[in-house]
Parts: C-alpha cells; structure tokens; sequence
C-alpha cells in the first residue's frame, strides 16, 4: 500500500510540473500580447491580458509550491528508509 501511495505522490508532483509549465506559457503568451496591444491601442484592452498573465503567472508559482512540497513529502517520508540504512 506504501508503494501505491508513494507513486500517487511522484504522479501528483509530476502533473503539478506539467501544469505549472502550461500556466507560465500561458502567462508569457498573455504578458506578450498585452505589451503588444497596450503599444498598438494605447492600453484600453491590454489591461484584460495584463490582469489574465498575472492570474496566469500566480497559478505556475502555486503549482511550482505544490510540486515542491510533494517532492519533500516523497523525499523525507518515502526516502527516509534508504538514508538510515547507508
């Protein structure tokens, strides 16, 4: 049963990763069509890019904290065995 809950952890963290990956391309495609329309319009609808980038970007960095935390859960809980026993 520790072995199933250990690989749902390494699952949990690496779906985290990839959807931190997709949520920081989305906050630079965001962030880079802003710029572009905040110069072209002079901001009346670079506003709406500028506020989905930052709610973009604030999703990578919560799933990067989310991945971290599962990696020491792993690292510290399923791991500790192999430390002691070297």
């Amino acid at each position: 049963m520790t072995w199933l809950f250990e690989r749902a952890i390494e699952l949990a963290a690496w779906v985290a990763l990839v959807l931190g990956l997709v949520f920081l391309t989305g906050a630079v495609y965001y962030l880079v069509h802003g710029i572009r329309l905040w110069k072209i319009d002079g901001g009346e609808d670079s506003a709406d890019y500028l506020m989905l980038s930052l709610m973009s970007a604030s999703a990578f960095v919560l799933s990067i904290v989310a991945m971290g935390i599962l990696a020491c859960i792993d690292h510290y809980v399923f791991d500790a065995d192999e430390r002691t026993t070297k």
